[in-house]
C-alpha cells in the first residue's frame, strides 16, 4: 500500500529509460542521500513531468513509497541549469560530477555537504559554462575533503606518485578549497597555470582514492584542437 506523500528537493544526476514511457531517475537529496524514483508515463507528449528526462536540474519532488520504491506524484523545476547544455565541455564536466556523486554518496552521512557542493558546482556551470575546468577542479578536491579522503596538501601530494608535480601555490589553493565553507570556495581566483596543475592533480587523486580509472571528461570528448 502506498505511503503518504513525501516532499523533498533534489538534483537529478541521472535519468534512464524504463519501459516505453517511464523513467528511473537518480536524485541527490540533502537528507536521504541518493534516491531512485520511478516516474511513470513521463515520456508521453502531454505530460507535465517531462522535466525528469533532463539531468542536472534542481527540483521539487513529491513521491509516494510502495514496497521500498519511490514513485513520482508531482514535481517542478527550481533551477534547470540549462546553460550546462550550451557546450559539450560543460556537459561532460556535469556528467563527471554526477558520476563521482553516484559512486561515492549513496546513503552517506556526508550527503548534506555533497548536496550543497553539487548545487553550487552545477549552478556555476550553468551560468558560466566556459569555466568548466575551474568548476571541475574545485569540485574534485572539495568532494575528497567532504568524504574524508583528503586533508591538507602536505599529507596528500605524495599519494599520487612522482609523475604529478604540485607547486607551493597550488598547495595553498588546495588547502583553501578543502578548509573553507563550500559557499566560499567557488569565489577563489585562479590563473590558467593554477588550473593546469589542479586539473592533473585532482583527477589523479580521484583515481587513487576511488581505485578506478577516472577519465578526464574533456579529453574523453576527443574534440579537434583548433589553433588560432
Amino acid at each position: 500500500m502506498p505511503s503518504n506523500p513525501i516532499s523533498f528537493k533534489g538534483i537529478i544526476l541521472k535519468s534512464s529509460e524504463y519501459k516505453e514511457k517511464d523513467r528511473i531517475i537518480s536524485v541527490l537529496t540533502r537528507d536521504l542521500g541518493i534516491v531512485n524514483i520511478c516516474c511513470k508515463g513521463v515520456a508521453g507528449k502531454s505530460t507535465k513531468l517531462s522535466f525528469v528526462s533532463v539531468p542536472y536540474s534542481y527540483c521539487d519532488f513529491v513521491v509516494s513509497e510502495s514496497h521500498g520504491f519511490f514513485y513520482l506524484k508531482e514535481g517542478n523545476v527550481i533551477s534547470g541549469n540549462s546553460g550546462i547544455m550550451s557546450c559539450l565541455e560543460s556537459m561532460s564536466v556535469a556528467g563527471h560530477i554526477a558520476m563521482c556523486l553516484l559512486e561515492t554518496v549513496m546513503q552517506s552521512d556526508n550527503s548534506s555537504e555533497c548536496y550543497e557542493l553539487a548545487i553550487y558546482a552545477l549552478y556555476l556551470l550553468g551560468i558560466k559554462p566556459d569555466e568548466y575546468i575551474y568548476v571541475m577542479c574545485i569540485f574534485n578536491w572539495k568532494l575528497m575533503w567532504i568524504l574524508g579522503l583528503a586533508s591538507f596538501s602536505v599529507d596528500c601530494v605524495n599519494s599520487v606518485g612522482p609523475k604529478i608535480k604540485v607547486c607551493p601555490r597550488t598547495c595553498e589553493i588546495l588547502d583553501y578549497i578543502g578548509s573553507n565553507p563550500i559557499k566560499n570556495v567557488f569565489t577563489i581566483k585562479l590563473e590558467e597555470s593554477d588550473l593546469f596543475e589542479l586539473r592533473s592533480f585532482t583527477l589523479e587523486y580521484l583515481r587513487v582514492q576511488l581505485e578506478r580509472e577516472v577519465q578526464d571528461p574533456i579529453l574523453k570528448l576527443d574534440l579537434p584542437i583548433i589553433r588560432e
